[in-house]
Parts: structure tokens; C-alpha cells; sequence
């Protein structure tokens, strides 16, 4: 019985890691395109590249975060 409530605790935390891992990385796209889509022509924006720039540099900051949280979760659980 303990064991499985481990493994079960286990597949959760698993999967809180990959989740950790696709957000991350999504952020950092967002990031990426925020920077630059008007540079290569891939959308046009109403708002300065400078804010679109801070605005780029925040995405991928957080994304990096949330990548290091979720490699940290899948590399350092306690068993």
C-alpha cells in the first residue's frame, strides 16, 4: 500500500516537471517573437519595439525560470 501512494506521488511529480518544462518554453517562444516580429516582418504592433523589447526580455526571463524549476523537479526529487 505504501508503495503505491509513492508511486502514484511519483508519476504526479513527473508530470508537474514536463508541465514546468512545455510552460517554459512557450514563454521563451513568446519571448522570442515578441523581440523579433517586427525586426522580420513576421506581425505588425501598435506598440514601440522598445516595450516590445522589455516586454520580450520579462517572457523569456520568466521562461527560463519556469525551465530551471521544472529541470530542478525532474532531476532533484527526494525518494
Amino acid at each position: 500500500m505504501q508503495q503505491e501512494r509513492s508511486g502514484n506521488t511519483r508519476t504526479k511529480v513527473n508530470y508537474r516537471s514536463l508541465g514546468e518544462l512545455i510552460r517554459g518554453i512557450f514563454f521563451l517562444l513568446f519571448g522570442l517573437y515578441a523581440i523579433f516580429a517586427q525586426k522580420y516582418n513576421l506581425g505588425q504592433f501598435q506598440v514601440s519595439q522598445t516595450i516590445l523589447n522589455i516586454l520580450g526580455i520579462v517572457l523569456i526571463a520568466y521562461g527560463l525560470f519556469r525551465v530551471y524549476r521544472g529541470v530542478r523537479y525532474l532531476f532533484h526529487q527526494k525518494d
